[in-house]
């Protein structure tokens, strides 16, 4: 089973996810916060990351930021309320890996994260992963 890590602060909206999320089939954790994000990501317990770009404290594309010198093959998908080309694109050459506008459909949400769960990325990641677990490596 994998485990999707949501980053929201609007608590409706995460609440909503994680009951999708795990009536499709998925493990979720779920924070407000960056830092609780970041240190989710360095546990390595989760195969794909939902991050909003409006977070209190460190902003999204920061969190996003962070994420990629952690694990750089960790699927990102970005979602916003306050969405605009600029942050796309941002977005992207930030290493996520796709971004969404709120209010969105959950049915198109589920195929992205189908297909970055399916991605050569997390493939990558995922080899990666269980190497840096390895004590050889540390």
């Amino acid at each position: 089973m994998d485990t999707i890590l949501i980053v929201e602060d609007d608590k409706n909206l995460q609440t909503t996810l994680t009951q999708i999320l795990k009536e499709t089939g998925f493990a979720v954790i779920s924070t407000m916060w960056g830092s609780m994000a970041l240190e989710e990501v360095k546990r390595g317990s989760s195969e794909l990351v939902l991050l909003d770009i409006m977070l209190p404290g460190m902003n999204g594309m920061e969190v996003l930021e962070k994420i990629r010198k952690i694990d750089k093959y960790l699927p990102v998908i970005m979602i916003t309320g306050y969405g605009s080309a600029e942050s796309a694109v941002r977005a992207i050459e930030l290493g996520a890996y796709d971004y969404i506008n709120k209010p969105f459909d959950y049915e198109i949400l589920l195929k992205k994260i189908n297909k970055a769960l399916k991605s050569n990325i997390r493939k990558k990641g995922n080899f990666f992963r269980k190497i840096r677990k390895l004590k050889f490596f540390r």
